[in-house]
């Protein structure tokens, strides 16, 4: 009977030895899972970061891709900026371009004026006769010029209708009377006296005027007129 006691006495302290450890285990197990858990939270992002990778994925597109990237609203204004001033570039050239034919246009009038003028005569003094019975009037204007050259070094009159100086006689006779080249004839042209002077008498083949003009050399101008006498 003693025995059978104290094997029931052992038997239930073993229990309360197991239910210990059992307890015990069952205790650090529910720790480490807490601080599992709580490690986890710690480290895990949070919802706006989550949210804001997302978007910047969504809007950051690769330019291989086909697909643009999102612009901010600085960047937006540097493209406007670009855009203007490239207009009014654009602009300025189209402007310069209208200037230059304008230019150009104002050139060839002068270029034509040369030869050629509405009125020769104008600001000029007129008197009646002249150096000769048959002379109908005198023209003479102080503001002509001499017409220009492109013959250099030392000059000398040529009085050869295939020369360079007689083509730039007839450039100031034409000049002065506002005839021109290919609208008379030349009845005359040769020497006035001195080297540096000549005389030409011309027909105009639209009015029937003839003239007589005299001109005279300046180094490096050219001819310039003195004198063009309207002839009967």
């Amino acid at each position: 009977m003693s025995n059978h006691k104290q094997s029931r006495f052992e038997n239930r302290d073993k229990r309360r030895k197991a239910n210990l450890v059992l307890n015990i285990l069952i205790a650090v197990v529910s720790i480490l899972i807490v601080v599992v858990a709580i490690n986890l939270f710690i480290n895990s992002p949070s919802t706006n970061d989550v949210a804001k990778d997302t978007e910047t994925s969504q809007t950051k597109k690769s330019p291989a891709s086909g697909k643009t990237e999102k612009k901010s609203d600085e960047d937006i204004k540097d493209s406007k900026k670009d855009t203007s001033d490239s207009d009014k570039d654009s602009d300025s050239k189209q402007d310069d371009s209208s200037k230059s034919d304008d230019s150009d246009s104002k050139k060839d009038s002068d270029t034509d004026s040369d030869e050629t003028t509405d009125d020769p005569f104008k600001d000029a003094t007129v008197t009646e006769g002249g150096s000769s019975g048959n002379v109908e009037k005198t023209i003479v204007n102080k503001d002509w010029k001499a017409v220009g050259t492109e013959q250099s070094g030392e000059h000398t009159a040529t009085y050869d209708s295939s020369s360079q100086d007689w083509s730039e006689m007839l450039k100031a006779i034409s000049y002065a009377t506002g005839v021109s080249k290919d609208q008379m004839t030349v009845l005359w042209l040769g020497n006035n006296g001195s080297p540096q002077d000549a005389k030409g008498k011309i027909l105009d083949k639209t009015s029937g005027a003839k003239y007589q003009v005299t001109i005279t050399w300046e180094d490096k101008k050219g001819w310039k007129p003195t004198k063009v006498e309207k002839l009967k």
